[in-house]
């Protein structure tokens, strides 16, 4: 790994926690480039995780809510001069196995006899052999089958000697082997051997330390268990509303974030231009019944996507009702439009975008100009006075527009998630041991 292959935000972030004495290193990763950020894995003392906590939310991170993952704590951000989303998963133990129910409590060590790499601390070569040989017989037993025997050599070869995590694997194997045998194993290429004895290290694991094993499957349960109703208000999804003018490109933007957002997206169309019923002249109130009935319909399907953690992007929202339109603006007309506009629960974020009317007269032709600018302009004060309005210059290429549409949303994601951590991580006095750089 060199030093040009780390992602600008990564490096940040590496030198923040160097410079606020945090004891930490990279787990696997140390040989593959972290220039397009990803998911990067991070082993910290435990007792210095508040301390991480708080740097990286400082450096705009936000933790992902998430139960049942053993000591697993996840941090999200977003770059848009990359475009690259990165996470931090960041833990306090080596553990292994489903829920991470296996821990080997060698983790000081470890932290005390790591090294640095291209200037990042990483584990010493003989335990990052053995973590990932580790990784590889308990939770990818199958994968082990079709590692390239030269791999399984050379981790082998850097295994090789006495170390917290060999010793470990002494007191845990089954009878017949050792970490001696199982290097022995590797260096001659022999998976079928490892994958067998992947499943009989598991179990001897278990039956060794059954009581602190069976307390962590117990915890993970009720994690689980209890983060299903907690990812209903917690993992909720956002719900944002795309508005502008024919021709601002909406359906564009909301196309090129569903396909590029972190997490699943849906878009749903809330535009109140419906084909009017055949009956509506005859029977009134009918055509107003028609529209809500729609507007509902397609709000609760909203709602059911966002319920399982979906972004939903609206393209329009009832807030186009507000706008004045074309119409008369007799008293029939505005109690009509304040039903439409007031039909569904307002949105999450309310982003505009703002375009040149003459651009989109370049767009769409066949429009009035003074129409357009009226329109607007009245777009251009209602935005702002609407929950989570923001207004976006939408006359650039879409790629910028999609980029700082995403910042936006992603910043909404945050808040949220702060909520969730129950304030703004702050740092007791008598835990920091050196000031953040930035803080003053």
């Amino acid at each position: 790994m060199h030093a040009s292959q780390i992602h600008p935000k990564l490096t940040a972030v590496f030198n923040e926690l160097d410079d606020a004495d945090i004891v930490w290193c990279l787990l696997r990763g140390e040989d593959s480039p972290l220039a397009l950020g990803g998911d990067v894995d991070l082993l910290v003392a435990a007792s210095d995780f508040s301390l991480i906590h708080a740097l990286v939310e400082r450096m705009g991170f936000a933790r992902i809510p998430a139960w049942g993952h053993g000591s697993h704590a996840f941090f999200l951000t977003y770059e848009p001069a990359t475009d690259v989303w990165i996470k931090l998963d960041v833990v306090t133990e080596l553990a292994f196995g489903p829920g991470f129910v296996l821990p080997t409590h060698t983790e000081s060590e470890c932290l005390a006899r790591r090294e640095r790499a291209a200037g990042v601390p990483v584990l010493c070569d003989q335990d990052a052999a053995w973590a990932l040989l580790l990784h590889r017989l308990i939770d990818e037993r199958a994968s082990i089958r079709s590692i390239d025997p030269g791999r399984l050599a050379d981790l082998a070869s850097r295994a090789a000697g006495d170390g917290p995590l060999a010793r470990f694997v002494d007191s845990v194997s089954p009878s017949a082997w050792s970490s001696t045998r199982i290097i022995e194993q590797a260096r001659l290429g022999n998976s079928e051997a490892l994958a067998d004895l992947g499943q009989q290290l598991t179990a001897s694991w278990r039956r060794q330390r059954r009581r602190e094993v069976r307390r962590r499957e117990f915890v993970n349960r009720m994690w689980r268990w209890s983060g299903k109703w907690l990812a209903l208000r917690w993992r909720r999804g956002l719900g944002v509303a795309l508005l502008g003018l024919d021709g601002a490109g909406k359906s564009t933007l909301a196309s090129g974030i569903e396909q590029t957002f972190y997490f699943p997206s849906r878009s749903v169309y809330m535009g109140l231009h419906q084909q009017p019923s055949r009956q509506g002249a005859t029977i009134p109130g009918l055509g107003l019944a028609a529209r809500l009935s729609t507007q509902w319909t397609r709000w609760l399907r909203a709602a059911y996507h966002q319920r399982r953690g979906r972004l939903v992007l609206f393209d329009r929202y009832t807030h186009d009702a507000r706008i004045p339109g074309r119409a008369g603006r007799s008293l029939r007309t505005r109690a009509y439009r304040w039903l439409l506009a007031h039909a569904c629960p307002p949105p999450d974020l309310s982003l505009l975008l703002d375009t040149p009317s003459e651009m989109l007269l370049r767009r769409k032709p066949g429009h009035d100009l003074p129409v357009l600018e009226r329109e607007r302009h009245a777009w251009g004060e209602l935005v702002p006075r609407l929950r989570g309005g923001v207004v976006i210059d939408a006359s650039r290429d879409a790629e910028a527009l999609r980029r700082e549409a995403t910042a936006i949303i992603w910043r909404g994601y945050a808040r949220r998630w702060k909520t969730w951590t129950g304030r703004e991580h702050r740092v007791r006095e008598k835990d920091r041991r050196k000031p953040i750089r930035g803080e003053g």
